[in-house]
């Protein structure tokens, strides 16, 4: 295992002239690529070569923002996990034209399996985010893991990569928001109830309209989902209690 004062992903040698790359907005990217990513590439590390294995995984996010992914426990990348935590996660639109021009996010750090308690919760997010799931997350050996991010890596295309954003960055601050996160589950059934409003919000999200569903709101935002996409909604300014919502979703938000 590394020290664990050195930092999970080490600073490249060469140093880089901060005028030479494109301006972008990092964190705003990172955040983004986190909730509209479907598919992630995940590497664990094998227990007898000490090689890298890499395979595909779907994401879900908590209202936190932390990422979460299935795993069965025959898998390779199960077995691996739990002889060595240490895990990366890259996010990208996988299938949406050439990847190097087009944001991609890497988060290096620890698997932690979910206790039981929180399990039910989060197949039902999971499912949400992608309905076919129903077919393998009926299996006995059925596992949810949480990625605790260490280390964050974005590049957003061209001349475009920091590395000076923090796993903090990428977190949703639900401090304060307990009056919003306990009536969330109801608030998401009312409004996917409402003929139209999920794609609509969809659209305002930047999407094209469809049969949109609304799969979570959290104070900064509300993450929705189709058959094949993904869309976030961020609110112009926090959400930390239903009537700030409810005033959110009756303006023009950007």
């Amino acid at each position: 295992m590394p020290d664990a004062a050195l930092p999970v992903i080490t600073p490249r040698g060469a140093k880089i002239e901060p005028s030479a790359g494109a301006p972008f907005e990092a964190v705003r990217v990172a955040r983004n690529v986190l909730h509209t990513s479907r598919t992630a590439a995940l590497a664990t590390l094998d227990p007898q070569s000490g090689y890298p294995y890499t395979t595909a995984t779907n994401i879900g996010i908590e209202p936190d923002g932390t990422p979460y992914f299935f795993a069965a426990g025959l898998t390779l990348h199960a077995r691996n996990m739990e002889a060595d935590p240490r895990i990366s996660l890259t996010l990208a639109p996988f299938g949406k034209g050439d990847a190097l021009t087009l944001p991609r996010l890497t988060l290096v750090g620890k698997a932690e399996l979910m206790d039981a308690d929180d399990v039910s919760l989060a197949r039902r997010r999971y499912i949400d985010r992608y309905p076919k799931a129903k077919l393998y997350l009926s299996l006995p050996d059925t596992r949810f893991y949480r990625l605790r991010t260490q280390g964050v890596q974005i590049n957003g295309g061209p001349a475009r990569n920091a590395s000076n954003i923090t796993a903090a960055d990428l977190r949703t601050d639900l401090s304060g928001a307990e009056e919003l996160m306990a009536v969330v589950a109801d608030e998401v059934a009312r409004l996917n109830a409402i003929k139209g409003e999920a794609s609509r919000l969809a659209v305002l999200a930047g999407a094209k309209t469809g049969r949109w569903t609304i799969t979570c709101i959290d104070p900064d935002g509300i993450d929705l989902a189709t058959a094949n996409d993904l869309a976030r909604l961020w609110f112009s300014e926090r959400v930390a209690t239903l009537e700030q919502l409810e005033k959110a979703l009756a303006q023009p938000l950007k």
